[in-house]
Order: C-alpha cells, then sequence, then structure tokens
C-alpha cells in the first residue's frame, strides 16, 4: 500500500486475540529514519468519536437530550442563513444530518495552506462564516461545523475551561491514554516519538508543526494507533457508556463518499467478514483509519488502527487503504 499510494510512511496497529504493530515506509524523509513504532500522529476526525461519547455520556447523566434544540445548551448560537439552534437538534450535530455547511471554504489549500500553517483561526470565526452560507442539502452531509458547536456545548453543560478537559478526564486518564490529547491554540509541534506528517503539492512538504485550531473539537487531537485501539475497544464493550446511550451511538443512517453509514459519531464500513465500526480522520500531513470489526452478530472482535504520513489522494487510494484493513481483520 505505501507503494502503490506513495504515501511517506505507514504504521498499522491490530489489538485481538493478539497484538502485532507492522510499519513500513519512512517516518521522515530527510533522514529516512523508520516510521516509529506507535508514534504519536495527529488523528483527525478520529477526534470526533471521543467528542460524541462525552456528549452521550452527558446524555447518559441527563445533562443533555439527544432531541432537544441546539438552543437549549447554546442560546443564540445558532443563527444565520445555514440554520437555527431553535430547530436543530443536539443528535442532529452528532449525526450529521443538521444541513449546516463546512466552514473549510474559508481555508487556504495546497501550497497556501501549507505557507500558512501556523495562522491561528479560532472556533468563533470559522463558525460565523459557515452560519452565513447556504444550507446543504440530501439527507446526510457531513461536515465540522457541527462539532465545532457539539465543543461549545460541552463547555456549557459542564462548565468546563474547554471540552479538552473534559475528554482528558472522562476517556484518557480512566483509559490510561498518556499519548492522547488535544493540543490548544498555538501550540505546534507534537509532543515524543511522531512520524513527520506531509502535503504533496506536489511535492512533499513537511507540515509536521501547524496550528490545528481550526479543527478544534472537530479534529485536533494526537494519539497513538495503539491508544485509539484501547479506546475503541473500551467504547464498543461498554465501558465508557450505558447500553442505552452506546446504542444510540450505533444507530446509523445511510452516508456516502467513503463512509457506508453513520451513527453519532461513529462511522461504519462494510468489510468482507462484518464492519468496521469506529471513525477515519484525515488532516494536512496525516490520515487515520481506525475501528473495531464488529461481526455478522453485533460482537465486537479486533480492534486495527492504520496511520499514513499524508492524505489519501482520491477513492482508489482509499480503497487500497482498507484492502488492508480488511486483510488484516479478515484475512
Amino acid at each position: 500500500m505505501v507503494r502503490d499510494v506513495g504515501v511517506p510512511g505507514a504504521s498499522l496497529s491490530v489489538t485481538g486475540t493478539r497484538t502485532f504493530t507492522l510499519r513500513s515506509g519512512t517516518g521522515d524523509l530527510r533522514t529516512g529514519r523508520p516510521m516509529p513504532v506507535n508514534g504519536r500522529v495527529r488523528i483527525g476526525s478520529t477526534t470526533k468519536a471521543f467528542v460524541a461519547t462525552v456528549v452521550l455520556q452527558l446524555v447518559g447523566e441527563r445533562r443533555v437530550r439527544l432531541d432537544a434544540p441546539v438552543e437549549t445548551y447554546l442560546p443564540g448560537a445558532v443563527r444565520g442563513r445555514s440554520g437555527d439552534g431553535r430547530t436543530i437538534t443536539v443528535r442532529q450535530l452528532l449525526q450529521h444530518t443538521s444541513h449546516l455547511p463546512d466552514p473549510g471554504p474559508l481555508l487556504p489549500h495546497g501550497r497556501e495552506w501549507a505557507d500558512q500553517r501556523f495562522r491561528h483561526r479560532d472556533r468563533d470565526e470559522l463558525l460565523r462564516y459557515a452560519l452565513a452560507q447556504e444550507p446543504t442539502t440530501g439527507s446526510w452531509s457531513y461536515n465540522n461545523t457541527g462539532y465545532l458547536l457539539l465543543g461549545r456545548l460541552i463547555e456549557a453543560v459542564t462548565g468546563a475551561r474547554t471540552w479538552r478537559d473534559e475528554v482528558a478526564g472522562r476517556i484518557a486518564r480512566p483509559l490510561r491514554l498518556r499519548n492522547t490529547y488535544a493540543p490548544g491554540p498555538y501550540s505546534y509541534r507534537i509532543g515524543g516519538p511522531h512520524p513527520r506528517g506531509y502535503v504533496r503539492v506536489p511535492e512533499y512538504v513537511d507540515v509536521t508543526e501547524q496550528d490545528t485550531g481550526y479543527l478544534d473539537a472537530a479534529g485536533a487531537m494526537v494519539s497513538t494507533p495503539a491508544e485509539v485501539n484501547r479506546f475503541f475497544s473500551a467504547l464498543l464493550r461498554g465501558r465508557l457508556l450505558r447500553p442505552a446511550e452506546l446504542a444510540e451511538m450505533r444507530r446509523v443512517l445511510p452516508a456516502g463518499g467513503t463512509v457506508d453509514a453513520y451513527g453519532l459519531g461513529l462511522e461504519v464500513n462494510h468489510l468482507s467478514c462484518g464492519d468496521l465500526v469506529g471513525h477515519a480522520g484525515q488532516m494536512h500531513g496525516y490520515s487515520t483509519v481506525a475501528g473495531v470489526l464488529v461481526d455478522r452478530r453485533g460482537r465486537p472482535g479486533a480492534a486495527v488502527t492504520m496511520s499514513m504520513t499524508t492524505e489519501p489522494e482520491d477513492m482508489d487510494d482509499f480503497r487500497r487503504a482498507m484492502h488492508v484493513i480488511d486483510t488484516a481483520l479478515c484475512g
């Protein structure tokens, strides 16, 4: 896959009846050093599963209702051409059915983004831009806007200084995820062993250090493949949510693109021996595919996380990545 997709490096960690880690390519194009074993990477939108888990925990504590309007928790925060918080529900934010547009068009791309990767864009700026756009059409539309709002909702309901504190206290510390954290604004570096991340413009440009404030609760977190496996294994086995809330999280709708179906912060992709239930993440410099194999009877099995040090360029590249996942879990 490293050869066919053309990524600088990739690592794969599988945790099941036996645990193994594979790596290929280089973790640093300048020095040629190998991919670190379970190095820290930016996990992008895999962050959404952590944030959704916190929201569902608040649902279990009866501090949030899934079908309550967003206005209940964030008065006046969602007003604009694209939607109204008095009619959009928390469930719709979690499941990407709110019709809110993504703030992505505000951000530069390619070489321009690489040159501006230390420029900070805060959450409120992105939300103002998104809410001024036209709403999306169709029954399901993936966007970061809903999760930027969910970060604010967590803060409003809990009184936490930031949603990052709730993810740390409710998930990372109880599961002993010592390498899993969400860097704050203006925090550019990845601490600890990590591979370098690259964008193709068309040559590779090293963008390992960057400001991820534009992703916030939609995709700013850092973790390792082994710790992402531990998170999804704990989640799907009921260690983080009560049965009722986990069942809500796993109620899915047909999706599109690289996702076969989507629940409340959980993606489902069909494999040859069952479903991969988890969440992928793509961002500048890194790409992650992660989840737990759930068999035809609904029983969770092995967990897998694959990290690549650039983004797949198209659906063919993504299918090659999913073929690796299928081979690792299904044989």
